[in-house]
């Protein structure tokens, strides 16, 4: 039996939170004792966590405030946040140390790298688009020394390692993994509900932040009616943004248009239910919420970002650049041709069904022996 540790920062509502829970739910813990270390305590997909993993916490829920006032003096941060963790984590207990994520759970894992003999860390983005992680680390030199000294970096997407690879200068200790996809499970809770709608409907999933880029929805919206087009918009996901957003589908005389229907804990009926798939991000890593799409044979429209060029190649979705009115375009000939709309549902069907998670755990398990 092999003891492995997770590092991660919480079990909020992301794609990185809901792809750790369905590994967690297929680990075989017939061979690996699983510990997962959570900085903060909280997230809706708490509940989801198998009852096989020990579940531990630097904090209960939020940031002390003595953490807030050492985040702009790295130095100091280094040995509070080394304290903490070295309390909790103990030299020889584990045989594999992972963290799950960049930023905060990286940097947590830089504190105990030789306190296990293998050492692994994954990359869910394409930094060079959105290098959010920096502000954990004192510099880019020691965010990439912590990456070259691991044993293994895994990468969502090629995009995503390319970049990975030019920004830490790594060496041969990178790969692409792609993420886990249950393709049954994204079925099954798909049948569990049954969603209504009135019209033609587009479905969006996603946090409401500005790489997302809903903002971009509420324009399409805007520009279909003045068409003449009507057409429903379903943004699925709570965030920052979402009453900025609300006010502007208002300022645009779009809101009977575009509806909030905030976080899901099951968004699968909603994307089933829905006429197509629609994407806006500007920056992605390997866009978990488009394979899900592909499991229920959604045709989907997305922006170029990092993996889609992956998921989408060979014409199985519409891959559009940044540009509204190109998005708009590209909605506008599957709203109005019904047999290009069922080809692209097929061909996400087909592509849907390839998602193999044996696959993916075998991969994993091939690293941490």
């Amino acid at each position: 039996m092999r003891n492995i540790l997770i590092i991660h920062e919480t079990m909020n509502g992301g794609g990185a939170e809901k792809v750790l829970c369905d590994i967690l739910a297929n680990f075989d813990y017939e061979r690996y004792c699983v510990d997962l270390l959570l900085v903060y305590k909280k997230g809706i997909h708490l509940n989801r966590i198998v009852k096989n993993v020990n579940v531990y916490s630097i904090y209960e829920q939020d940031k002390p405030l003595v953490e807030k006032i050492l985040f702009n003096i790295k130095p100091l941060l280094d040995i509070w946040q080394k304290r903490k963790i070295k309390k909790i984590v103990k030299q020889n207990t584990y045989d594999t140390i992972i963290s799950f994520m960049e930023g905060v759970a990286a940097k947590y894992h830089s504190f105990v790298t030789n306190y296990a003999s293998c050492n692994i860390s994954w990359i869910h983005c394409n930094l060079s688009q959105n290098h959010w992680s920096e502000k954990y680390w004192r510099s880019i030199k020691e965010e990439s020394g912590f990456y070259q000294s691991l044993n293994h970096v895994f990468c969502v997407s090629t995009g995503a390692k390319s970049e990975a690879d030019l920004l830490f200068h790594l060496l041969g200790n990178s790969s692409v993994l792609y993420n886990l996809i249950d393709w049954k499970d994204i079925n099954k809770k798909a049948n569990m509900n049954e969603v209504s709608k009135n019209k033609f409907t587009i479905c969006n999933v996603g946090r409401l932040v500005s790489a997302k880029r809903q903002d971009r929805i509420i324009e399409i919206a805007k520009m279909l009616k003045k068409k003449g087009l009507d057409v429903d918009f379903w943004i699925l996901g709570t965030g920052t943004l979402e009453s900025e957003l609300k006010n502007k589908a208002l300022e645009y005389d779009v809101s009977n248009m575009v509806h909030f229907l905030g976080f899901q804990i099951n968004p699968y009926p909603y994307i089933k239910a829905a006429d197509l798939f629609l994407m806006t991000s500007d920056t992605e890593g390997y866009p978990l919420v488009i394979c899900e799409a592909l499991c229920l044979g959604k045709p989907i429209v997305s922006t170029n970002v990092t993996g889609v060029d992956e998921l989408l190649a060979n014409g199985i979705g519409v891959v559009c650049d940044f540009n509204v009115e190109e998005i708009v375009n590209e909605i506008i000939k599957l709203v109005m041709n019904a047999d290009v709309l069922s080809t692209y549902a097929d061909l996400s069907e087909r592509k849907g069904l390839e998602f193999d998670k044996q696959t993916i755990l075998n991969r994993i398990y091939s690293i941490i022996q």
